[in-house]
C-alpha cells in the first residue's frame, strides 16, 4: 500500500563544499539507478544540468542556498506515467505555476522496484526576477514575516504532498490514501516501527548482524546506543513491534481479527525462520567474496609496495653510480675554467688587450670562453642523457615486470570472483525458490484459515476445536501451530459471546423482576 515519506534538506555554499550541488544532480541521475529524469527550466541531461547548477553556484553570493533536496516515496499503486505526472503536479503546486527551476529523478526499477521514490533538486530562484520564491531555508519567524505558508517549510511541503498525492490516487481509482500524521494522531492503536536505511539493511541482510556502539554526534554529545536499543538491531526491533501489535489485535474482542492476528503471527515466525537461515547463508557468501577479494587485494598491494621499493632502490643505485662521474666532470670543468682564466689573466695578455684598439683580442678571449662553456655544456648533456637512458631502461624493466604480475593477479581475482558470483547466483536462485515455496505455503494456510473462519461464522455456537476440516491434509508442510492459535482465538471468542449472552439474560431477568414489582405496587 501507499506509504508516507517526505524528507527535506538543503545545500548551501557555506554549509557544503564547492560543487556539492552539481554532485547531487549527478547522484540523482546516476545510470545504475536507471532514473526517469524530469526537469523544469533546467537541462534534462545530467552533465548539462550539472554544468548549469555549477555556473549558477559561481555566479551566486558566497552564502547562497544552492539547492533544496526533497526525497519522497511514490505510491506503488500508480504506474510509471502516473508517477511522472504526480511529480509534475506536485512541483507545479509547490512553485505556484512552474516559476522555479528543478530537476528530478524517479528511481523505480531494479533494487528500487519495491520502493519507488523521487529525488527532487530545487534551485529556488524565480526564472523571471531571480528572487527566491519558496524560501524553504527561511526560519519560522522570517516565513511568518513574509506571509509564507507553513510557517515551517517542511510542514508545508509535507502537507502539500499529502494533498496532491491523495488527489492522484483518487483520480487513478484507488481507495488507499497517505497520511502525514502520526499513528496516534490518526487514532490507530499500533506501535510505529523505525526506518531502516539501505546501508543498514544491506549490512544486516548480507554482511553481518550489526552491533550497537557508542557514538559522538556533531555537537560532541555521546549517544549510548547499546542502552537505547537494548541489544536489538533495527530489523529485530521492528519485528518486536510487529509482534506487540499482533498480540494486541489477538487480545481484541473481534474474533475474526484475533484469528487473523494469530495467523499472521504464526506465518511471520515461519517467514523469519526462513529469512534467518537465508541470511546466514548470505553472510557466508559475502564473507567468501570479501575474503577472496581481500586475499587478491593484499597480493596486489604487496606487489605495488614491492614495485615502489624496487623503483626507489633502482633510482638510488643509478644516482650512486653516476655520482662519481658527475663529480669528476665538475672537477675537470672547474680546472679547465681556471686554466683558461689564468692564461687570459697573464700580464702580456692584459697589455695586448689594452693596446688593441680594434678589440680583436677581447673578442678572441670571449670566443674562447664561449667555446669552453659550450664544450662543458655538451659534456654535461651527454652525461645527463646517459643517466636518463640508464634510469629509463632500469625503471622500465622493473615496471614491466611488476605490471605483468599485477595484471595477472587482477585476472586471477576477476576469474575467481566471477566463479564465486556464478555459484552464489545459483544459491540466490535456490533461495528465491524457497521464498516462493514459503509464499505458496502461506497462501494455502491463508485459504484454510479463511475457510475455517467462514465455517465458524456459519456455526457460531459450535466449538471450533471440534470441527473437522477437509483441507487439513492438504496443508503439506504445516506444523499445526496455527490451528491451536486459531482454536484459542475462536474458543476465546465463544467464551466472550457466552459471557455477553449470560449478562444479557441476567439483565433481562432483572428487568422483568423490576416490571413485576412495579405492577404489584401499583
Amino acid at each position: 500500500m501507499a506509504i508516507y515519506s517526505c524528507n527535506l534538506k538543503s545545500i548551501g555554499r557555506t554549509t557544503h563544499a564547492p560543487g556539492t550541488a552539481g554532485a547531487h544532480i549527478r547522484y540523482i541521475a546516476r545510470p545504475e539507478a536507471n532514473p526517469v529524469i524530469i526537469a523544469q527550466h533546467m537541462p534534462g541531461q545530467t552533465e548539462a544540468a550539472r554544468n548549469w547548477i555549477d555556473r549558477a553556484e559561481r555566479a551566486s553570493r558566497k552564502n547562497a542556498r544552492m539547492l533544496d533536496k526533497i526525497r519522497i516515496a511514490l505510491p506503488k499503486e500508480l504506474d510509471e506515467p502516473q508517477r511522472v505526472q504526480l511529480v509534475r503536479d506536485f512541483m507545479a503546486d509547490l512553485s505556484g505555476g512552474n516559476r522555479v527551476p528543478w530537476f528530478a529523478g524517479i528511481h523505480q526499477t531494479g533494487d528500487d522496484a519495491h520502493n519507488p521514490h523521487v529525488h527532487i533538486a530545487v534551485h529556488d530562484r524565480d526564472i523571471g526576477t531571480g528572487q527566491r520564491v519558496l524560501r524553504l531555508s527561511d526560519s519560522t519567524r522570517d516565513r511568518i514575516k513574509a506571509d509564507l505558508p507553513g510557517p515551517k517549510a517542511v510542514d508545508w511541503i509535507r502537507e502539500r504532498w499529502e494533498i496532491v498525492c491523495n488527489q492522484a490516487l483518487e483520480r487513478a481509482g484507488h481507495e488507499d490514501r497517505i497520511d502525514r500524521r502520526t499513528l496516534e494522531a490518526q487514532g490507530i492503536d499500533r506501535e510505529p516501527t523505525i526506518h531502516i536505511g539501505p546501508r543498514a539493511n544491506h549490512i544486516d541482510g548480507h554482511v553481518r548482524r550489526p552491533n550497537s556502539k557508542q557514538r559522538i554526534n556533531g555537537c560532541g554529545r555521546v549517544i549510548d546506543y547499546p542502552s537505547i536499543d537494548k541489544g536489538m538491531t533495527r530489523r529485530e526491533f521492528n519485528a518486536h513491534i510487529i509482534d506487540l501489535n499482533l498480540d494486541r489485535v489477538a487480545r481484541s474482542d473481534n474474533p475474526i481479527a484475533a484469528a487473523w492476528a494469530a495467523f499472521e503471527k504464526d506465518q511471520l515466525s515461519k517467514d523469519r525462520a526462513l529469512e534467518q537461515r537465508l541470511a546466514a547463508e548470505r553472510y557466508m557468501r559475502t564473507a567468501e567474496m570479501r575474503n577472496t577479494a581481500n586475499r587478491y587485494n593484499a597480493e596486489i598491494k604487496r606487489l605495488r609496495v614491492e614495485s615502489r621499493l624496487k623503483l626507489r632502490l633502482a633510482r638510488k643505485d643509478i644516482r650512486e653510480r653516476f655520482e662519481p662521474a658527475r663529480d669528476r666532470l665538475r672537477a675537470a670543468h672547474r680546472h679547465e675554467r681556471e686554466q683558461l682564466k689564468a692564461r687570459q689573466g697573464r700580464l702580456y695578455m692584459r697589455i695586448i688587450t689594452v693596446i688593441d684598439i680594434t678589440g680583436t683580442a677581447r673578442r678572441r678571449q670571449e670566443a674562447a670562453r664561449k667555446a669552453l662553456s659550450a664544450e662543458h655544456r655538451n659534456q654535461r648533456q651527454d652525461l645527463s642523457e646517459r643517466y636518463r637512458e640508464t634510469r629509463r631502461f632500469k625503471i622500465a624493466g622493473i615496471k614491466d615486470r611488476y605490471e605483468t604480475q599485477i595484471e595477472a593477479a587482477h585476472a586471477r581475482r576477476l576469474k575467481h570472483l566471477s566463479a564465486l558470483h556464478d555459484k552464489h547466483g545459483a544459491a540466490d536462485r535456490f533461495a528465491d525458490y524457497d521464498r516462493q515455496q514459503r509464499e505458496a505455503d502461506r497462501e494455502q494456510a491463508r485459504l484454510i484459515t479463511e475457510r475455517k473462519i467462514q465455517d465458524w461464522s456459519k456455526g457460531r455456537h459450535t466449538s471450533f476445536a471440534a470441527q473437522q476440516d477437509d483441507g487439513e491434509g492438504r496443508r503439506g508442510k504445516g506444523d499445526g501451530k496455527g490451528d491451536s492459535a486459531l482454536t484459542k482465538a475462536f474458543n476465546r471468542a465463544k467464551e466472550l459471546e457466552e459471557l455477553q449472552q449470560k449478562r444479557q439474560d441476567e439483565r433481562r431477568i432483572a428487568d422483568r423482576k423490576d416490571q413485576g414489582h412495579g405492577r404489584g405496587g401499583h
